[in-house]
Formats: C-alpha cells, structure tokens, sequence
C-alpha cells in the first residue's frame, strides 16, 4: 500500500458519511474493529483467569469431592484439594481458525460473504510480584486472510504490560492498568495503516455456582493516548459477561456477551454501540491443546447512520500451548 493510498483512506472516512459505502469500506478504514468481532484467543482475559486462579489457591471446578457418607450432614461436603502445580511465568501459543462471515466488510448495505483465516504466536508474561500484585505482560502477532476478498487481508500486532490486584476482600476479584499498543499493517515490512497508544483499566470476578456451572464479569475502559490516523482515535468502554458449563473434565459450553462503547474524538462526533454475541463449544484433549467452534452475532448501531451494520460469524479453531 502507498502513503497516498493510505492519505485517501483516512480521508474517505469523511466522504462516507451520508453516501453509499464501498465494499471494503470499514473493514479496510478501520480493521482493529474487525478484529475485535473474531474470538480468537484473547490475551488479556487470559491473564485475568490465571490470576484470579492463584487467587482462588486451588478452589478451583477441577477439585473432586470426597464419596458420600453418612456424616455428611454434619461435616458437609468435603473438597478434596488437588496439590498445585508450579506457576510457570511464561506461555507462549499459536491459535489458528478459520471464520466464514456474510459480511465480510461491515457494511449495511450490499453485503458479501466469504470465509478468512485468523492465524497467529504469542507469548505471555505473569508473576507474583508481592503478596497481591502481579506484573504483566504480551506480545502477539495475528494475520487475517480472505479467501476471495483478499484486499481486506492485514496484519494485528499487540503488545502490553501492567500489574494485576487480586482483591480477595472483594470476592476474589481481579483488577487491572495496563498501557496497550495496537500496530495494523498490509505487510510487516510496510508503514501502518492504524496504530494507536491506550491506558487500560478494568476487572473481572468469576462467581462459581457450583462444580459445573459459572459465571465470568469483567469492565474494562481503553483511553486513548494517540492514534494514526487521527480519525480513528477513540476512547473505549466495555462490559463483557460469560455463562460456562463445564459438560466434563475436558469438554466446555460457553455463551458470552460483549457491550462496548465507541467514543471517536475526530470523526463528526461519531459514537458507535456495539453489541457481540457468541457461543462456544471448547474442548482440552490435552493441556497444551484447545480445540474449539463457536457462533457470533455483530450488531454495531451508530449515532451516523453510515456506520450500522450486522453479521454473522461461526466456524473452528485451535490452540496450542506451551509453558515455560
């Protein structure tokens, strides 16, 4: 891509407004959106579940309970506490999937299916620090490649680092404030056609039901620092809630829901609510590997009428991980 292909970009992000999008036009304006709707594996949630893992010292679903005996009704249920296994600091994976989509540009109107490739390695840094507080930090590289609508193809690299709070006063809860990097491109080699510098702070409790049922929470604000270009510079507020089954020890059913808030500095005070809905079939054969299929639905509706638009998304994928 040419730096006056990538000025005319941002520039037709005002041209769109009140006129019939282009086919490529939001996924290409703006990919980090189109990012945000594949359920690939995400970084910081995982963080957020290994922590409060430590929190919970091995009061985990995974513990069994002893055979029934008469003196239960005095004594209880009694969980039998697995040892636990060494933390490790580092883990590094590759996720791969593969997505079919109706409408592959975010668009309202002229809508066109296709189905993409999600592939990506990282690596994650956690360790206890000092009684409650843990550091934090990631480094991804994702690539998105369609099958016939190549020119919406990019690159996503991420990085952050942060301390994580367990608050076990507050339920177990976890709170963290991470700084977030955010690099697209259509080549490695090539300038970026969106970066951006946030400030991230948030948490999230999981409420146990019982052995087989819980219940994930977790709010998150993204403040933005900078971004290239500058139209596509905003402030983000998120709420996100997740209902898990756990069917056996290795298999998982899972529904979620995201709410997120779209603040836009430079762009006719754009201000867009996005809603995401999604459900999950996880499967752990082994620790190091995590295979899975799952459904989602978009709806993005936007205070600029330009800017609404819906889709589907389904299809599988899988983890592999090591840690070290």
């Amino acid at each position: 891509m040419t730096a006056l292909s990538r000025h005319l970009r941002s520039f037709s992000a005002f041209a769109l407004l009140g006129l019939a999008l282009p086919l490529s036009a939001q996924t290409q304006l703006d990919p980090a959106r189109a990012a945000a709707a594949t359920p690939t594996d995400d970084a910081a949630t995982r963080a957020l579940n290994r922590a409060q893992e430590a929190a919970r010292a091995g009061f985990d679903t995974e513990n069994d309970y002893a055979p029934a005996t008469p003196g239960d009704r005095d004594l209880g249920d009694q969980l039998i506490l697995k040892r636990l296994d060494k933390v490790q600091p580092f883990t590094a994976w590759l996720d791969s999937s593969v997505f079919w989509t109706d409408n592959a540009a975010n668009v309202d109107r002229g809508k066109i299916d296709d189905w993409f490739y999600v592939g990506g390695v990282n690596i994650a840094w956690q360790k206890q620090l000092k009684g409650r507080f843990f550091g934090d930090a990631y480094l991804g590289q994702h690539w998105y490649a369609y099958d016939e609508l190549d020119d919406l193809d990019y690159e996503n690299g991420e990085a952050s680092a942060g301390i994580l709070v367990l608050a076990p006063e507050l339920a177990n809860s976890v709170f963290h404030l991470h700084y977030y990097y955010q690099r697209i491109t259509q080549g490695l080699d090539e300038s970026p056609i969106y970066d951006t510098h946030n400030i991230r702070v948030g948490g999230q409790k999981t409420f146990l039901i019982d052995r087989l049922n819980s219940v994930n929470l977790s709010l998150m604000s993204s403040f933005s620092l900078d971004a290239e270009p500058d139209v596509l510079r905003r402030h983000e507020h998120s709420a996100h809630v997740g209902y898990n089954l756990k069917i056996t020890r290795e298999l998982m059913f899972s529904l979620t829901y995201r709410l997120i808030y779209y603040d836009y500095f430079n762009l006719e005070n754009r201000e867009d609510w996005y809603q995401n809905f999604g459900s999950f079939v996880t499967w752990r054969p082994r620790k190091y590997m995590e295979l899975s299929a799952g459904y989602n639905f978009t709806l993005n509706k936007s205070n600029l009428d330009a800017f609404d638009y819906e889709a589907h998304l389904a299809g599988p994928s899988i983890v592999l991980k090591y840690q070290f």
